[in-house]
C-alpha cells in the first residue's frame, strides 16, 4: 500500500472516533491531524482498557474480597466463651463473645468501633470480675451476617442486640458500652428501648460531622478520611473496594495509628504488646467476610452530618422517652482520631433531650485507644 492509498485508509479507520482529516498525503495539516487523532484514539482505548480492568477488579473484590490475614483469629484466653445463634426475624447468623463472669448480673452490651469485632482487647482486665460483657460482631463483621438488602447496619445491629437478650432470657436492665464508632450504636440501642437500659457509656464516640466540631483537633489522616466520607461517599465506596487487598492487610497497626490517630496511640500500642496483639486480632476479625460490612457501617457513621444524621439515632435533641437516662461519655484529651469537641456537642444534644448526660475528659496524650482502657476501669469501679 503506497502513501496515496494509506492515508485515506488510516483516516477511514479513525473517522468513527474523532473529527475527519483531509485525505491529501502531501498535506502537512493532514499529517498533524492524523497524529492528533491517533493520540486521541490511543487515550480513549487506554482509558477503556483501564476502566475495564478497574471494573473487573471491583466485581472480583466485591464478590470475593482478598485477604492476607490468618483464617482464624479467635481470642480464647481473654473471653469466657464464643457463640452464635440464628436471628428469628431475619434468619441471619449473629455472633458474640462473653467476658468477665457468666453469673454476674452486671450485664454490659459492648459495641465495637471500626474496624472492629467481638474481640475485646481489654478482656484480661475484666476476667473473673463481677461483670458480664457480651461483645457482639456487628453485621458483616466477624461471624455476623450482613444486613438484609435495604436495611442499614445500625438498624440490623440494634435488632440483633435485643434478639440476643431475648435469646439469653435476660430480662433485667443492662448497661451499654460503645467504643468509637460503637458510640452511635449504643445511643440507637438506648433510644429504641430505653426502659431496658440501666446506663449508657460512650468511650471516645464518633460524633456528628457538623459545625460544632473543631477539625484542628484531628490528625491529618483522620481529617482527610472524614472529609472524603462526608463529601464523596461514592468515591470512598468504590476506592475501598478497589483497594480491598490493602485494607484487609492490617498487620502494621502501629504505623497506621501514626497516620490516622496520634503518636500517643502508637506509643501506647508499642508499650502494650498484649493489647497491640488484641487490636490486631480485632481488625483481622473485622474483615473475616471482607470489607462489605465495615464499609457500609463506616459510611453510615462517618458519611453523616446533622442534616443527614445517623440511622435510628436521627436528631438527638428530638428524641422522646429518654428523660433521666444516664449517659456517660469518656473522651481522652489527646484523642486525634475522634474529636473531643464532638463529644461536648453530643452531651449538649443529650441534655436538650432530657438525658442525664455527663462528659469526662481524662488528661493525657495516649489518645483514642486508651479511652477503652480508662472507660472500662471506670465501669468496673462504678458498676460492680
Amino acid at each position: 500500500m503506497n502513501a496515496a492509498s494509506f492515508l485515506p485508509f488510516l483516516n477511514s479507520l479513525l473517522t468513527p472516533f474523532t473529527f475527519n482529516c483531509p485525505n491529501t498525503p502531501d498535506s502537512m495539516s493532514s499529517s498533524k491531524c492524523l497524529v492528533a487523532r491517533t493520540v486521541a484514539l490511543g487515550l480513549v482505548a487506554g482509558g477503556a482498557i483501564y476502566g475495564s480492568a478497574l471494573a473487573a477488579r471491583f466485581r472480583k473484590n466485591k464478590a470475593t474480597p482478598p485477604r492476607s490475614n490468618p483464617p482464624t483469629t479467635s481470642y480464647p484466653d481473654y473471653s469466657i466463651s464464643e457463640h452464635t445463634f440464628i436471628s428469628p426475624s431475619t434468619g441471619r447468623t449473629v455472633s458474640w463473645a462473653e467476658y468477665g463472669s457468666a453469673d454476674s448480673k452486671n450485664i454490659v452490651i459492648y459495641e465495637h468501633g471500626l474496624p472492629g469485632s467481638r474481640i475485646l482487647p481489654v478482656g484480661p482486665k475484666i476476667k473473673g470480675k463481677d461483670i458480664r460483657v457480651l461483645a457482639m460482631d456487628r453485621p458483616g463483621m466477624g461471624f455476623t451476617s450482613l444486613p438484609l438488602p435495604g436495611k442499614t447496619v445500625m438498624e440490623t445491629a440494634i435488632s440483633d442486640v435485643y434478639e440476643l437478650l431475648d435469646h439469653l432470657e435476660i430480662s433485667e436492665k443492662v448497661m451499654l458500652c460503645g467504643f468509637s464508632a460503637g458510640g452511635p450504636h449504643v445511643l440507637g440501642i438506648m433510644f429504641t428501648q430505653p426502659e431496658r437500659i440501666r446506663h449508657t457509656y460512650c468511650l471516645g464516640p464518633a460524633s456528628y460531622l457538623d459545625e460544632q466540631i473543631n477539625w484542628d483537633e484531628l490528625s491529618s489522616g483522620s481529617r482527610g478520611s472524614n472529609w472524603w466520607a462526608k463529601n464523596f461517599p461514592l468515591y470512598v465506596y468504590v476506592d475501598s473496594i478497589l483497594n480491598a487487598s490493602k485494607i484487609v492487610d492490617c498487620g502494621d497497626i502501629v504505623e497506621h495509628m501514626k497516620v490516622f490517630s496520634s503518636k500517643g496511640d502508637a506509643v501506647f500500642l508499642t508499650e502494650n504488646p498484649v493489647q497491640a496483639k488484641g487490636w490486631l486480632n480485632v481488625n483481622y476479625e473485622a474483615y473475616r467476610q471482607g470489607i462489605a460490612g465495615y464499609l457500609q457501617s463506616s459510611l453510615e457513621i462517618f458519611g453523616r452530618t446533622s442534616k443527614n444524621p445517623w440511622p435510628v439515632v436521627g436528631d438527638i435533641v428530638s428524641q422522646k422517652g429518654i428523660a433521666g437516662q444516664k449517659v456517660t461519655i469518656i473522651h481522652r484529651e489527646g484523642d486525634q482520631l475522634v474529636p473531643v469537641s464532638g463529644s461536648r456537642d453530643l452531651v449538649r444534644r443529650l441534655k436538650a433531650a432530657g438525658a442525664d448526660a455527663e462528659l469526662i475528659v481524662p488528661a493525657g496524650t495516649e489518645g483514642h485507644f486508651e479511652a477503652l482502657n480508662w472507660g472500662m476501669d471506670y465501669i468496673l469501679a462504678h458498676e460492680t
